[in-house]
């Protein structure tokens, strides 16, 4: 009867050991100190100086296991797969009587309980402290092995990853940075691609789409926030199944890959042309990106940026893959690669078929458009109050076309004035075939007034963008209007006096014209919700139904400023362009000759409520307070400051 030779080669795998057991020694050794050894400290500590949050084991030396968990698998996979890269080393492993698919399952598999031992001991030593030591008000089991899986999902995704450029490579040390090039490469390759597409297409969101939760793309970026964000598991699922798909098209491609590809930089011929023009994109992405920023969107400058990348990236590209840097003679490829990016480019620009495209009225069901776009898939708290609802009423549908066409029409003017006064708007359409228009631009308010003037001021706008219409009364625990470094500020935790603050601001709201909304800011009103969640409101001076209720209940000089905490105010003429050094334009102001200097208290009190923070405007006041040295810098148009100050400066 013939014999059966077994699977798995007992030599082979007394080779892997001794070679690269020593890792997996490590790894283990890394994570006891980390872990058991910190908690048996933390309960050993009688004065609790270092007491973790409870529920999340990764806020343990959080650093060092994220550090652990991003290095390991990378090393383990580079070492494992080192003969691959070494031509005698190469030739002396497919020498022996085993079939390639068994050797590269040996090699593999072998890694992989290198990384699924050192978890599992770990795992075991915590269940271990759990259940002898009282540990239940900072981790339960199930908190075990969440880590456990977690850090298993993820390391595993790693090492997958790694070796899967190991089979793309012929040189370990060009393993290790395409390693972790392809491990960044989704979430890197998606913030280049947004951050240049809305430099190249006017109204291109980016930001809306950056805030999509993209460190889910890169198993490294989700490791690094594992402190503070759980683990999805519908998220495991997508990263097992990138793991198994990895390991099989590594598989496949160590089969058909040649022993001579040692020491090459790329192994496969085939897609030398791939790596070459895939470098060659990303660093003109790059580069523009980096010019586009530093040069103050100076649109020269990041044409040159553009240029600049793709050389580098070009000649950088065929460096590695040639070995040598005599390649200055290599640039035909360059430039027909550069030629074809700015015919796609013109093309695109001289059709504007994206840039252009404003849905017509009757294909619009309904639109939302606010300054702060809150993508929230998860329904956490702060989205649901902050995330602005649709707007249905053809008016405002028709209104926000408007000021959309209006925008494309202004296009160079607004590309060139983009300034600090300019704040980011989003639009969005959903069309009446579910499709949705999403846009964002960058505007100067006060150039267009009259177009948001109408949509502002509508009741449906207001519903749509005002948290405080959002607001259930019976989940407000606390409410407390203006405190900070002068007012003392008024909290009030009765259901009824709560109720009536939030009826109060939604009248003022309601009432309130775009002007004022542009000219008034306010005192902060904080609305606590529990479990650490809270929002931020606005008591503004002209919200007269809030200010009659803190006056009847007298609690408005605890709510706001007022001229008892006023010592004096230097009033100048002229706004100031520049606020980034507000102790400058303090100084300045002191020393000028041309001031009004105001300590009559009725006066300071009609200052107070007609304050602006808008500094483009006709006066500049200090208003310096009783408390320590603080002082602040507001502002006064000629419609709003009162008569005095006028009169001193005719």
């Amino acid at each position: 009867m013939p014999s059966r030779t077994s699977w798995f080669n007992k030599e082979v795998l007394l080779q892997i050991g001794r070679s690269t057991g020593w890792v997996s020694i490590v790894y283990f050794l890394g994570l006891l100190f980390i872990l058991p050894i910190q908690l048996l400290m933390i309960y050993s500590d009688k004065t609790k100086s270092y007491y973790p949050e409870p529920n999340n084991l990764f806020l343990i030396n959080f650093t060092f296991q994220i550090g652990l968990m991003v290095i390991v698998p990378v090393i383990l996979a580079v070492f494992l797969f080192r003969f691959l890269h070494v031509k005698q080393a190469a030739d002396l492993m497919h020498s022996i009587p085993l079939k390639r698919r068994r050797i590269f399952h040996h090699y593999a598999l072998t890694g992989m309980v290198f990384l699924i031992l050192p978890v599992a001991l770990i795992t075991f030593l915590i269940l271990l402290i759990h259940n002898t030591l009282d540990f239940s008000n900072l981790f339960n089991v199930k908190d075990i092995f969440y880590w456990a899986g977690t850090t298993l999902v993820i390391t595993l995704l790693l090492y997958s990853a790694t070796v899967f450029i190991a089979m793309m490579t012929g040189m370990s040390i060009i393993q290790v940075v395409l390693g972790y090039v392809f491990l960044f490469f989704p979430i890197g390759m998606t913030m280049l691609l947004f951050f240049n597409l809305k430099i190249v297409l006017y109204g291109f969101p980016s930001d809306y789409f950056l805030n999509r939760q993209l460190e889910k793309l890169s198993p490294i970026t989700y490791a690094a926030v594992l402190d503070s964000r759980k683990f999805q598991w519908n998220d495991a699922m997508v990263y097992i199944i990138f793991t198994i798909v990895l390991y099989g098209v590594s598989l496949f491609f160590y089969k058909k890959r040649n022993l001579e590809a040692a020491s090459e930089a790329i192994a496969f011929p085939k897609i030398h042309s791939v790596f070459k023009y895939g470098v060659t994109f990303c660093m003109m992405l790059l580069g523009g990106s980096y010019f586009q920023e530093v040069s103050y969107r100076s649109f020269s400058w990041t044409i040159f940026g553009y240029v600049i990348g793709a050389v580098i990236g070009y000649l950088g590209a065929e460096m590695i893959l040639r070995k040598t840097w005599r390649v200055f003679g290599r640039i035909k490829g360059l430039i027909v690669y550069l030629a074809i990016t700015a015919v796609v480019v013109i093309g695109v620009h001289i059709l504007g078929i994206y840039e252009n495209k404003v849905p017509e009225e009757a294909q619009i069901k309904n639109v939302i458009f606010s300054n702060q776009f809150v993508f929230n898939p998860n329904g956490d708290i702060y989205g649901e109050y902050y995330t602005p609802l649709p707007m249905k009423e053809k008016a405002n549908i028709e209104a926000v076309r408007r000021l959309h066409q209006q925008l494309l029409t202004d296009k160079n003017i607004n590309q060139q004035k983009e300034n600090s006064q300019s704040v980011n708007y989003y639009v969005q359409y959903e069309l009446k075939n579910g499709s949705k228009v999403t846009r964002e631009y960058s505007v100067n308010e006060r150039l267009y007034e009259d177009f948001f003037k109408p949509i502002y001021e509508s009741k449906e706008y207001k519903l749509s963008a005002n948290e405080v219409f959002k607001l259930k009364e019976n989940k407000i625990k606390t409410l407390t209007i203006g405190s900070g470094p002068v007012s003392n500020g008024v909290t009030l935790s009765n259901s009824k006096d709560i109720k009536e603050v939030i009826e109060a601001l939604k009248k003022d709201i309601l009432a309130e014209s775009y002007e004022d909304s542009r000219y008034f800011k306010g005192s902060n009103i904080e609305v606590y919700l529990g479990n650490d969640y809270s929002l931020s409101l606005e008591f503004k001076p002209n919200y007269q139904n809030l200010t009659e209720w803190l006056k009847q209940k007298e609690l408005l000089k605890d709510a706001t400023p007022n001229s008892d905490d006023v010592t004096h105010v230097l009033v100048a003429k002229g706004g100031i362009k520049n606020l980034e050094d507000i102790e400058k334009v303090k100084t300045d102001i002191e020393k000028s000759t041309d001031t009004l200097d105001v300590t009559n208290k009725g006066q300071i009190e009609r200052m107070l409520n007609n304050t602006s923070t808008d500094s483009n405007n006709d006066y500049t006041a200090v208003f310096y307070f009783r408390t320590g040295h603080y002082y602040e810098v507001l502002f006064f148009d000629e419609k709003h400051a009162p008569d005095f100050i006028k009169d001193h400066f005719k």
